[in-house]
């Protein structure tokens, strides 16, 4: 067993052995993006909605400093980071786009979701580098783009567990051309302390090769630059709170993530309002 694979899995143990007996206090997020919309709760019939905007001091997304594709270069690049959902009884559709201040970074997505009890099912299309050349926004010719589908399950409001497979992505080949279908897996653990915010603790991988998103540390090719096989890539530990205004959340966030596989670290902080 690798040294990497036994990282993880003791990560997925303090997860699954941890006391999961008493409610959560506040809201937990998956890897994807729109994390900022999670404090938006689906209702068994009729039209809903609601909109956020997040600040961030970066945008890290499965232990990855978006921006900068893999290569990790800057520990600190300011990100605004809008969001909108409507939804239909269990069924919703999000609105997310992130604008990064330093290395002017823009990605816009679209999300599909179904939600019913502690189960959530997305089907997703990102694009990114969002410029005046509007063909980029046609997902049948532009090279920006990708499809992703996602599966959520909640155990005790605290467990969460988390997949991704991307079924469409210009640069998702292996070596020999064959779909690579990146994925990535991910077990979060939430637990309240002292009534007054929650600690989520994180461990996530890709379970094989994944050209899509997971690169080497040095250089940002897709074909022959891409880690091979699993690799963990993301650890976190996180403070959630959530504060009251009236009708308006200030969600906060703040805490630790280190990519196992770049030998990467960052702090996180984020907060925002969402209504």
């Amino acid at each position: 067993m690798t040294r990497k694979f036994t990282l993880f899995l003791a990560s997925m143990l303090i997860a699954f052995t941890a006391e999961a007996t008493m409610p959560m206090i506040g809201t937990t997020t998956t890897d994807e993006q729109p994390a900022n919309l999670a404090f938006v709760e689906s209702e068994d019939e009729g039209f809903w909605w609601g909109a956020s905007f997040d600040m961030a001091s970066n945008y890290i997304w499965r232990g990855f400093d978006q921006p900068y594709c893999g290569g990790n270069r800057n520990m600190f690049d300011p990100a605004l980071q809008p969001g909108v959902s409507f939804g239909y009884g269990n069924f919703y559709i999000d609105l997310w786009a992130n604008r990064s201040l330093i290395s002017t970074y823009t990605e816009f997505d679209i999300f599909l979701g179904y939600e019913k009890d502690n189960l959530t099912i997305t089907l997703y299309d990102v694009l990114w580098g969002v410029s005046e050349d509007m063909s980029t926004m046609n997902p049948l010719k532009g090279e920006n783009h990708s499809l992703t589908a996602t599966i959520d399950y909640t155990f005790f409001d605290r467990l969460r567990l988390h997949w991704a497979t991307t079924f469409i992505h210009s640069g998702d080949k292996l070596i020999n051309g064959k779909q690579a279908y990146s994925s990535y897996f991910e077990v979060a653990y939430t637990h309240p302390v002292c009534d007054l915010f929650d600690l989520e603790l994180t461990a996530g991988a890709t379970p094989w090769s994944g050209p899509f998103w997971c690169f080497e540390r040095e250089g940002s090719g897709y074909s022959d630059n891409y880690a091979k096989g699993f690799n963990v890539t993301n650890l976190s530990l996180m403070g959630l709170k959530d504060f009251e205004l009236g009708d308006f959340t200030i969600p906060v966030k703040a805490g630790y993530i280190f990519n196992p596989m770049t030998k990467f670290h960052y702090v996180l902080v984020q907060t925002g309002i969402a209504f």
